[in-house]
């Protein structure tokens, strides 16, 4: 470990004039790197939007239950609502008055209702309910319309939960697809640096003749595919920070609504462009290992 850390400045060197001394294999590697994290920049600013906007429809989804007329006395009331609490999957119960209930459907309907306020208020109480998981509301709304003095219970129907649906598989679908383009990048990188080598065969035979061990030729390489990994992350870390700066700015940070809220920009570019370059330099320094672990091996 000591005669590492002491040869740890010498095979950054060694890397830095190899990049320069083979500069045009160095940027085709870095290029290929790039193009694969614009690629997955897009991904994730989509993946992590989508995420946002699974998450808003979910907190703004609850269940309407509608007490039945006959029930007005306290306790209950208190003996539905610890019912309904008690159901796999129920998050939170909420009881909304009769005169609560008049007021929304005042809102909604428009004030020729508000003759119903007071003694004429037709209206019953109901509970407002959010689910933990928004794709179990179908099935939690059917166990609470089951409950003994509930007379209807709603949601916002399947348009909802397929919207939901779709987002989480879209979600998922882009999580394979960035899991692909890594699997991308290892393999350019890996053929770039790979060509690196077969360009300096003369100079690890050298190497080898003189005692260098497999390990102390390999660090410089690995060394070199990180900095390239790191280079060719800097234009994907660009265009994510001002592209999604411009795009948030453009539409007012948000799509359609409330409920569609775009990521802020700060601190999601930051992580973002943090993920792009971890996972540059990280493809980088696997393609360099994988590839001067297959070249020595087939010279031994």
């Amino acid at each position: 470990m000591i005669s590492f850390l002491k040869a740890f400045p010498r095979h950054v060197k060694t890397a830095f004039l190899s990049i320069f001394r083979h500069l045009a294999m160095s940027l085709s590697a870095a290029s290929a790197v790039t193009i694969t994290l614009v690629l997955l920049a897009v991904f994730l600013v989509l993946a992590g939007n989508i995420s946002l906007f699974t998450s808003s429809i979910e907190e703004d989804l609850s269940i309407h239950a509608v007490l039945s007329t006959d029930i007005k006395e306290e306790a209950d009331i208190q003996s539905i609502e610890k019912e309904i609490q008690s159901i796999d999957g129920v998050k939170q119960v909420r009881y909304s008055t009769p005169e609560e209930e008049l007021e929304l459907y005042i809102e909604e309907q428009g004030e020729e209702f508000a003759m119903f306020r007071g003694e004429e208020n037709p209206l019953t109480g109901a509970f407002f309910i959010t689910v933990k998981k928004a794709d179990q509301i179908a099935s939690i709304t059917k166990q609470v319309q089951q409950v003994a003095g509930i007379r209807q219970a709603v949601y916002g129907g399947t348009s909802v939960s397929d919207m939901i649906n779709m987002l989480n598989t879209v979600r998922f679908g882009g999580m394979i697809f960035i899991v692909l383009l890594a699997l991308l990048a290892l393999f350019l990188i890996n053929n770039s640096i790979k060509m690196t080598i077969y360009a300096r065969n003369r100079e690890i035979s050298i190497m080898r003749n003189v005692g260098a061990t497999n390990g102390y030729i390999k660090v410089p390489f690995m060394l070199e595919g990180m900095i390239i990994g790191f280079i060719g992350s800097l234009i994907p870390c660009l265009i994510t920070y001002f592209g999604y700066r411009y795009l948030f700015d453009v539409m007012g940070g948000q799509i359609f609504s409330n409920m569609f809220s775009l990521q802020p920009v700060m601190p999601f570019t930051l992580e973002i462009c943090a993920i792009l370059i971890v996972a540059g330099m990280l493809v980088g320094l696997f393609g360099s290992f994988f590839s001067t672990t297959k070249y020595l091996h087939w010279k031994r």
